[in-house]
């Protein structure tokens, strides 16, 4: 958890509401055709936001396509059957070595308009999909740039905390879902981010899938 998200969103949404943020949303030549995903998964390429310049945020953010399954700088030998870290534990992101020195200088926004998580039996699962009250929102992540042998790797995970009241029906994780007014305070670095890390008890709504079951 999680390991499927949707996101369907438009370079004008991105725009509008960080204008809102007065954070500038830049990119290096024209705004980019972003294609709707409905079931972005592991290992796939998927959008992030992260700083142009860690230390000041002035400088605007950037919205670039990461794999989906962090590998930490230090990863040398090659990726295939090695890391499968699509998460990050909220619990133990700050220590972890695979996550820690992401964590204090490489924070990102992941946004996203949906989530799925499955319940019932193997073999006849029913995925749900969860959203909140606003059109999209941002998960908090972190992204990392690894020198593999099998070439240069961007990657990001979405880190996860314990599940609220309301996931709590359906699995025992959530994403961590960051409100608006705290994303600034994620993406900069100087900002001790263990104060965002608690659980998060944010109103979610759910509508079932009924007859997929996850790989």
């Amino acid at each position: 958890m999680c390991n499927r998200f949707r996101n369907r969103l438009g370079w004008t949404d991105y725009a509008e509401d960080f204008s809102q943020l007065k954070i500038p949303l830049r990119f290096p030549t024209a705004a980019p055709n972003l294609e709707p995903r409905d079931d972005i998964r592991p290992t796939n390429l998927a959008s992030i936001i992260k700083p142009i310049d860690p230390a000041d945020l002035s400088a605007g953010v950037g919205l670039h396509p990461y794999r989906w399954d962090l590998v930490p700088h230090f990863w040398k030998k090659p990726i295939r059957g090695k890391f499968l870290a699509t998460n990050a534990r909220a619990e133990t992101v700050a220590t972890i070595p695979a996550f820690r020195d992401a964590f204090k200088k490489r924070r990102c926004l992941v946004p996203a308009d949906g989530f799925y998580e499955w319940t019932g039996p193997k073999g006849a699962k029913t995925k749900w999909l969860f959203t909140v009250d606003e059109p999209w929102f941002c998960f908090g992540g972190l992204w990392d740039h690894a020198e593999t042998a099998d070439g240069p790797v961007d990657s990001f995970t979405i880190v996860t905390t314990a599940a609220g009241t309301f996931a709590q029906k359906y699995h025992d994780r959530q994403p961590l879902i960051l409100d608006r007014d705290r994303w600034v305070d994620w993406l900069d670095v100087s900002h001790d981010a263990r104060d965002l890390l608690g659980v998060s008890e944010r109103a979610l709504r759910v509508a079932a899938a009924v007859g997929e079951r996850p790989d």
